[in-house]
């Protein structure tokens, strides 16, 4: 779909069906008879008595035991897997197919850890600013939620506790593909199938929005129960706002906003040259899909993100008019669901003392905000609470991110994700000087995305949720540029590269 860059090609990888000594993975670089001996024999037992008490989860078992062994083979696989399946899974209920663990998390726990534990020091990619900050994140996250249950006595559930070590599988993820997508091929064919990904996604938000039953009942189901509004728009046929495979609209918009980022910076730099219209049908239908959350503030962003992008490659009035027209279409095809939503947010309610011009919903999270959460907050701006609310919070959802990380964690938790904000900047708009015109135009999308969910974050806990996080640090490990380890001899990194002369 896009264009190779001229001047370099990578000379260990001219296939990425080629099974070369770099290509392999851990497994078949080299034989290890004895290991598989061994190994199964014990792992067809402990599936045979899993499937006498509990058939799914033995073949929830099979199927991991058979991603694992692919992994080790070609780790490739395990980063198309982590790009193309955890964002869209994210949305899921725990419980499925294994309790108290969401799939998504399933999935990076096994392909994460794997490819991490089993990477050879060829292939290893050194750790920078970014890495740290990520890992020092998640375990920051993991520390309060611990601190907090010992000093103020909560006795956590096993869900309780997945979410205080939730904050860990970002560093899986980006880590698992920084890892396993060694050559340029392989990030291109990562980034087809993330953008490919979210069109099945848009398409049942769409359904959803139609009204078409099957379609509400199964997301209903996968994702365990939508929100209260949803299921009474279901009920009633009245317009509602599309959630997709997620919980919540803003998930789903947080999820769609960096792949249209994308597909304009793809489009602006001249990446895509063969089935432009099929991109174009791609970007309209993920629009779409946007449309229909009616998320005014990732609409908003969109617009904004794609103006930036357009002139920072220096494109005249023509390309921005028919970027303008794109977005037009959509809004015509969502305009009968989107009317209802910004009547509704600037209406004025009987009694309601909020000023003229403010919606509805930021006035009611500055109330929430004052009456609940800043007063709780004082009393522990240190610390948190964990991973439970104190009982004066009878509105359970925090609406901001920041205000997320000073209830569950307080002021270190918000100055950690401040630095890790910043560093995920830097490593973006440090990709988007790069002189190959892909890697270029992924940085700068993920560099606007990134200011995109530093503004999102105000107004809902984007980072919280499943949709925004993941497709964030499947793009970053995608665009930040690879280093090899210093464990890796010179002479080694040095003959990744070889002149070619030409385009490949």
């Amino acid at each position: 779909m896009w264009a190779e860059p001229g001047g370099t090609a990578l000379l260990r990888r001219p296939s990425t069906l080629r099974l070369d000594g770099h290509d392999a993975g851990w497994f078949a670089a080299r034989q290890r008879p004895i290991l598989l001996g061994l190994a199964a024999p014990v792992v067809a037992f402990a599936l045979g008595v899993m499937a006498m008490h509990k058939l799914d989860l033995a073949v929830a078992g099979l199927v991991g035991v058979g991603l694992v062994v692919a992994v080790l083979v070609r780790p490739v696989i395990g980063g198309i897997i982590l790009v193309g399946a955890v964002p869209i899974l994210s949305g899921m209920a725990t419980g499925i197919p294994v309790p108290h663990v969401r799939a998504s998390e399933l999935i990076v726990g096994l392909v994460g850890m794997t490819v991490i534990a089993t990477t050879r020091r060829a292939d290893a990619v050194a750790w920078s600013m970014l890495d740290w900050l990520l890992l020092a994140y998640g375990l920051a996250w993991a520390f309060f939620g611990v601190l907090d249950a010992l000093n103020l006595h909560q006795h956590l559930s096993l869900d309780a506790w997945g979410t205080t070590i939730g904050q860990l599988q970002f560093f899986l993820i980006y880590r698992g593909v920084r890892l396993s997508l060694r050559s340029a091929a392989e990030r291109r064919l990562a980034t087809k199938v993330l953008l490919a990904a979210a069109v099945p996604v848009s398409l049942l938000a769409l359904l959803q929005e139609l009204h078409v039953g099957v379609v509400s009942r199964f997301l209903n189901t996968i994702t365990g129960g939508l929100a209260a509004e949803i299921t009474a728009s279901m009920e009633t046929g009245h317009s509602l706002r599309a959630t997709g495979p997620f919980n919540n609209w803003a998930a789903l918009a947080g999820y769609l906003l960096p792949v249209l980022l994308v597909l304009c910076a793809l489009s602006f730099s001249g990446q895509i040259r063969r089935h432009r219209r099929a991109t174009v049908a791609v970007g309209l239908c993920v629009l779409i899909g946007l449309l229909v959350t009616i998320e005014i503030s990732a609409m908003a962003l969109l617009v904004l993100g794609a103006v930036l992008l357009a002139r920072q490659y220096g494109l005249g009035r023509r390309v921005i008019r028919y970027a303008g027209a794109v977005l037009l279409v959509g809004v015509l095809v969502a305009a009968p669901f989107i009317a209802p939503r910004f009547a509704a947010e600037f209406s004025a309610s009987p009694g309601s003392s909020r000023p003229a011009g403010v919606p509805q919903t930021l006035a009611f999270r500055w109330n929430v905000w004052t009456g609940q959460y800043l007063p709780a907050i004082g009393n522990r701006p240190l610390t948190g609470y964990g991973s439970e609310l104190p009982s004066s919070i009878t509105w359970v959802y925090p609406e901001s991110q920041y205000i997320s990380y000073l209830i569950e964690g307080g002021l270190p938790m918000l100055l950690l994700f401040g630095a890790l904000a910043w560093a995920m900047v830097e490593e973006s708009r440090r990709a988007g000087r790069s002189k190959d015109p892909f890697e270029q135009a992924l940085g700068r999308a993920v560099a606007v995305s990134v200011g995109a969910m530093l503004v999102m974050n105000l107004i809902w806990p984007f980072l919280s949720n499943g949709g925004m996080p993941q497709v964030l640090w499947c793009l970053l490990a995608i665009t930040v540029p690879r280093r090899p380890s210093p464990a890796v001899p010179a002479v080694a990194a040095e003959a990744a590269l070889v002149p070619t002369g030409g385009a490949s």
